[in-house]
């Protein structure tokens, strides 16, 4: 062991020979605490925010779909989905069971008031999940039983402003071509994503209720929604699958026109609004690391005037500038590792309640969620551990170069 180590052992963080840490201490220890606090805090909120909102995006508009298109290029009603455009999707080996989907465009009536929603046809997988683990109010119904042929699943939002409750059986008006139907829909139960954008606008209820509508076949849908086997490779998969149809169309196995969207395009404005959290969660890192920076700073210093006799004393008994600088780093470093083991016990632990009680809330109109959310990412964790400390020992290296100029003679008599 070097005799600088051995030292910096056996000195203690005070400023007498009392056992309380000095004040300077205390305040070191606690501004590096407190700054590792809100590093936590700030990473694992805005990881967290990230994943809830990639995930109702997720929810709503599949990883990518395919939607039916006539030969010039525009919108067509329908399309057929056939065993080789089956077979197509499942070869490139990207995507999970591909969901059919049927849109249908209609008003919700009551006797009082109207409402323009759009029918989406679904059948069990992610979007059936997605919806029903948001269900506020009644059960989400099994839209392949019989008995749910006419149950459908509406929004809170379109609820409240219907003045509608699970059991009530309202008129539904649907445009099919040039003609209107009429159904008697029962509302089987009411979801709410905070995402109101989307929650205005859809309603869920069975595929052969959407079919039965349109007159259309059991093979016919509006869209074939696909959810890729990794979110990293969206656009590749989306690239590998449109490659895969042209190719088959062109060899005369797949007819028909189709058009692929991407749900990195539909739903464009909420990821880049997600890019811009990464630049707070810098510039919250950047501060909080100058805060920490200064204090340590400030406390090197306190330490050193409150040493200068034992300085003098270690030079004039011939110990280098440089070994003592290490005694000072060595005390230094102390300071940073009880102030992290501080900060990291306040910050996870406040993260472990956030996630586990959600205590903190959010105004949902204004950030789709009603809850602070947070995710802890251990890589993240130890990342943000190891960089802090790294930075605190290059922090602390420039004031220690003031020992160089401390004078024995005069040190010694120093009071």
């Amino acid at each position: 062991m070097s005799y600088e180590l051995f030292i910096a052992r056996r000195l203690r963080l005070n400023a007498d020979n009392s056992r309380r840490p000095s004040v300077s201490i205390i305040i070191a220890v606690t501004g590096i605490a407190l700054s590792l606090v809100v590093m936590i805090a700030a990473m694992c909120i805005v990881l967290g925010f990230k994943e809830e909102i990639r995930n109702k995006v997720y929810g709503f508009d599949a990883h990518v779909t395919i939607h039916p298109a006539n030969n010039d290029g525009s919108a067509a009603e329908f399309l057929e989905y056939t065993d080789i455009l089956d077979s197509i999707i499942s070869n490139t080996g990207c995507f999970e069971r591909p969901e059919l989907v049927f849109r249908q465009s209609g008003i919700l009536k009551t006797d009082s008031d109207f409402q323009a929603i759009v029918l989406k046809g679904i059948d069990k997988g992610r979007g059936y999940d997605f919806i029903a683990s948001n269900i506020t109010e009644g059960v989400m119904p099994d839209f392949s039983a019989d008995s749910a042929k006419n149950d459908i699943v509406i929004s809170e939002a379109t609820a409240r402003s219907l003045g509608m409750h699970t059991g009530d059986k309202p008129f539904a008006y649907f445009f099919s071509g040039d003609k209107v139907k009429t159904r008697r829909l029962k509302i089987a139960a009411i979801y709410d994503t905070h995402f109101s954008d989307y929650d205005k606008l859809y309603a869920y209820g069975s595929l052969g209720l959407a079919r039965g509508i349109a007159d259309s076949d059991s093979l016919s849908a509006t869209s074939v929604e696909l959810t890729s086997h990794a979110l990293a490779n969206i656009t590749e998969s989306g690239i590998m699958l449109q490659d895969a149809m042209m190719t088959s169309a062109y060899m005369g196995k797949l007819t028909g026109a189709y058009t692929l969207t991407s749900v990195l395009d539909s739903a464009m404005m909420y990821f880049n609004w997600l890019e811009l959290l990464d630049t707070n969660v810098v510039v919250i890192l950047a501060l909080m690391i100058a805060v920490s920076g200064f204090t340590l700073i400030s406390c090197l210093f306190i330490l050193i005037l409150e040493r200068i006799r034992m300085i003098g004393i270690l030079k004039a008994l011939g110990a280098s500038n440089t070994g003592i600088r290490r005694i000072f780093i060595y005390l230094a470093q102390k300071v940073v590792i009880w102030g992290m083991i501080a900060g990291n016990v306040i910050g996870l632990a406040l993260m472990f309640v956030q996630n586990r009680w959600h205590i903190l809330p959010l105004d949902a109109d204004a950030y789709y969620l009603n809850f602070v959310p947070v995710r802890i990412d251990w890589g993240y964790i130890i990342s943000l551990n190891v960089g802090v400390f790294m930075l605190s020992l290059l922090i602390i290296l420039l004031p220690s170069h003031i020992i160089a100029k401390i004078n024995p003679c005069k040190s010694i008599r120093y009071e």
